[in-house]
């Protein structure tokens, strides 16, 4: 389950920090507004929301593809008996 979170979480704080880096390389914070007012007294408010919000997306996108990703004994529930590869197929036994 460790594992899990791991393969879920990590990439998607590189994946928050590389959008932040990216957006805030564009917009400036302040220069952010809505219906005229400004979103964020400070730069490093804006930072953070963004970042917490960016890896919050990175987060369900690596959660639904490990989702998309499972096997199908995971998915089924069970394993299916193994199959001898040298074993001879004879449709009428003796």
């Amino acid at each position: 389950m460790l594992h899990k979170r791991i393969l879920t979480l990590w990439p998607a704080f590189i994946t928050g920090a590389l959008a932040t880096a990216c957006f805030f390389s564009v917009f400036d914070p302040h220069e952010l507004s809505l219906h005229g007012a400004r979103l964020f007294e400070d730069k490093l408010t804006a930072y953070s929301v963004f970042f917490l919000i960016a890896w919050g997306f990175g987060t369900l996108n690596a959660a639904l593809i490990l989702l998309l990703a499972r096997e199908e004994r995971e998915i089924n529930g069970f394993t299916p008996p193994p199959v001898d590869p040298d074993a001879r197929y004879d449709p009428e036994p003796d």
